[in-house]
């Protein structure tokens, strides 16, 4: 079921690229014909490769998005390093496309432009620019070479909002004058691919991008990201699930206030977790084995996990891998 707040979404499950909002799908452009889609979901940016849409009968998509937009999407960022400046000598940092909305039938008119830059300590952060750069801000630096969630908020009175793995970031290097409208009725969408040409510092992005969705509202819901990230894509677009994902916290809530895990169970498929009150969860594993990996601890701290860093058996650990380890059968919750 999709909800009408919805304008664009692109699951990147299979190379037909089937955009299900619109009911149309993304072209390939380059010398590969098809895309290239990781096992468990994800478009590989290859480098010498974009995609484009057009929307339905290739008349833009109608995005309405000119008062406020969500977009969020995961993203496994690389970091190919820096660019020397010919002219200088200078080391720059390197530009790297994502995802560029603009104006139907224009290559000129760039209503929603994000992009990835590279850093000289090896990290990076992603600049959102509005209106063809008539107002732009930046990210603070992530670490490149882990799976990391966007979601980019434009609330068309005041604020763009970054947030990055359910954390809202200070904007960096914000310029020009923020826009109370932008044109955003039909668009057209391209990944990994710069409308405004390449040069020594600008190349395409070969990290890997998958859910990628944009909505006409401003939703800065610090819950509603975290059930994206946890839950999936499908959170947004699946009103029962949404109702049965309200429906059980009302269950927690008259739980008894101790309640302990006893025993887990990872088939692969799901995790399940035995509790103290006889009560055995299901819950996807996606969030913790296959879609997220931790560069640190305060990052296992957003989630609200108990964590003692200090060695405490009880609570959980992070793997050098990066994922999280059980290391005791009885947590508390």
């Amino acid at each position: 079921m999709l909800i009408s707040d919805l304008k664009l979404l692109l699951r990147f499950n299979t190379a037909f690229l089937y955009e299900d909002v619109s009911t149309s799908t993304m072209d390939v452009v380059g010398d590969i014909p098809y895309p290239l889609i990781l096992p468990s979901g994800g478009y590989v940016m290859a480098n010498n490769q974009y995609l484009k849409g057009e929307g339905p009968s290739r008349s833009g998509y109608q995005t309405d998005v000119n008062d406020a937009f969500t977009i969020g999407f995961w993203l496994y960022p690389v970091n190919p390093g820096v660019a020397i400046d010919d002219s200088s000598g200078d080391a720059v940092p390197i530009t790297m496309p994502l995802i560029y909305l603009n104006t139907f039938g224009s290559t000129e008119y760039i209503i929603i432009n994000i992009t990835e830059q590279t850093t000289a300590d090896g990290e990076n952060n992603i600049k959102v620019s509005l209106n063809n750069d008539v107002y732009s801000a930046s990210s603070e630096d992530y670490a490149p070479f882990i799976w990391h969630y966007f979601w980019i908020v434009y609330d068309g009175a005041s604020e763009l909002s970054i947030y990055i793995d359910g954390k809202k970031h200070v904007l960096q290097g914000a310029t020009g004058v923020f826009p109370s409208h932008i044109d955003g009725g039909r668009l057209d969408v391209y990944v990994n691919h710069s409308l405004d040409g390449y040069a020594f510092n600008v190349a395409k992005n070969y990290g890997y991008i998958s859910d990628l969705f944009m909505m006409n509202v401003s939703n800065n819901s610090e819950s509603s990201i975290q059930r994206v990230i946890n839950n999936g894509i499908n959170y947004l677009v699946d009103d029962n699930y949404t109702d049965t994902f309200r429906h059980k916290s009302n269950i927690y809530f008259n739980d008894p206030e101790t309640i302990t895990v006893t025993s887990s169970i990872d088939d692969m498929s799901y995790v399940y977790v035995g509790r103290n009150d006889g009560k055995i969860l299901r819950g996807s594993p996606l969030l913790w084995e296959t879609r997220r990996t931790f560069a640190s601890d305060g990052e296992i701290e957003l989630t609200g996990l108990s964590y003692d860093v200090n060695g405490d058996p009880d609570g959980w650990r992070m793997t050098s891998a990066g994922f999280l380890e059980l290391t005791s059968k009885n947590i508390r919750l």
